[in-house]
Order: C-alpha cells, then sequence, then structure tokens
C-alpha cells in the first residue's frame, strides 16, 4: 500500500512538471496566448490539487501529510533531471509544425478567398471610375453641343434685337449660362471624388 502511495504521488509530480512545461512553452511561444497565461495558471494550479487530493484519497484515504508533498517534489525534480529537456524541445517542435501548418492554412485561404476579392474590389473600382468618366465626357459633350446651338440659335434673336430696347446683358447672360452650367457640375463632381 505505501509502494503504490510512493509511485502515485512521484507520478503526479511528474505528470504536473510535463503539464506545466507543455503549456508554458506553448503559451510563452505565442504572442496571441500569452495573454491566457495567468488564467491558465490558475486553472493549472486548482486541477492539480484537485488531481494530487484524489490520488491521495485512493491511495490513502485523502490524508495529507508532509511527505505527501515531500514526494510530489521528488516526482517533479525526477521529471525536471530526466525529460524536462526533451519535452520542452518536442513542445517546440509541435509548436513550430503548428505554426506551419496555420501559415499554410492562412495562406491558402488568403489566395483563394482574400485575393480574388480584393482583385474583384479593384476591378469593380476601376469599371466605376471608367463609367463615371466617360459620362463626364458625355455631359461635357453634351452642353457644349447644346451651348453651340444656342449660340446659333441666339444668333439671329440677338442680332434682331439690335438696336431695339431688348437688353444687351440679358443675352450675354442667356450665352453663358450653359458654360457655367457645364463648369459648376464639373467642379462639383471632381469634389466628390
Amino acid at each position: 500500500m505505501q509502494f503504490r502511495y510512493i509511485a502515485a504521488l512521484l507520478l503526479a509530480g511528474w505528470v504536473m512538471g510535463t503539464v506545466f512545461d507543455i503549456y508554458n512553452t506553448v503559451t510563452g511561444s505565442s504572442k496571441w496566448l500569452r495573454w491566457l497565461r495567468p488564467t491558465l495558471d490558475i486553472v493549472f494550479w486548482i486541477t492539480s490539487a484537485a488531481g494530487v487530493y484524489y490520488v491521495v484519497f485512493l491511495t490513502d484515504a485523502g490524508r495529507l501529510r508532509i511527505y505527501t508533498f515531500v514526494l510530489l517534489l521528488a516526482g517533479y525534480a525526477l521529471y525536471r533531471a530526466v525529460l524536462h529537456h526533451k519535452v520542452v524541445a518536442s513542445a517546440f517542435a509541435i509548436v513550430r509544425v503548428l505554426q506551419r501548418v496555420l501559415g499554410l492554412v492562412y495562406r491558402v485561404v488568403y489566395v483563394l478567398t482574400i485575393r480574388p476579392l480584393i482583385a474583384l474590389w479593384r476591378a469593380v473600382s476601376f469599371a466605376a471610375r471608367l463609367v463615371y468618366r466617360f459620362l463626364q465626357f458625355v455631359e461635357d459633350t453634351l452642353f457644349w453641343v447644346l451651348g453651340f446651338w444656342f449660340k446659333v440659335l441666339a444668333w439671329p434673336v440677338k442680332r434682331g434685337m439690335r438696336g431695339r430696347t431688348f437688353p444687351e446683358n440679358l443675352l450675354s447672360r442667356w450665352e453663358g449660362l450653359w458654360e457655367r452650367a457645364s463648369n459648376w457640375l464639373k467642379n462639383d463632381s471632381e469634389r466628390v471624388e
């Protein structure tokens, strides 16, 4: 019975050291998981205390004595002497493999979804700019043609009204109306861009 108690506590100390090194290595190697360390420390110590009490309960009816803690410490020291470096090295290797796998997954997702979405956005944006510039050209041409025809149509009126009471400045304002409207729309569209 005593041998079982000693072996169980040595093994519990060993397991506690192994689990602590693994989660400490994993959380320490990732900048995203470092903020979880305080929470994981609390979970680790609560789980360890519950596990040790359960082992003591099964092997010695739940009696905690000083040599219980000495045996846990001896199991942890034995783990540190024998397997600590191998466990930490293998945990780092697992972290590196996971980082590479996650990096590969990210690159695949980026190439298959994000890059096509960016290309689609650029194409739509380019097409919208082309359509906008074309519509600006159509608008400029339309106002130029309308202005030309109003000048042509206003010429006989202007010529026939010379010397009469028709105010001259009203005709000059009428002739510049379409130019001012076109310039106003151009300036307004440039402010929108």
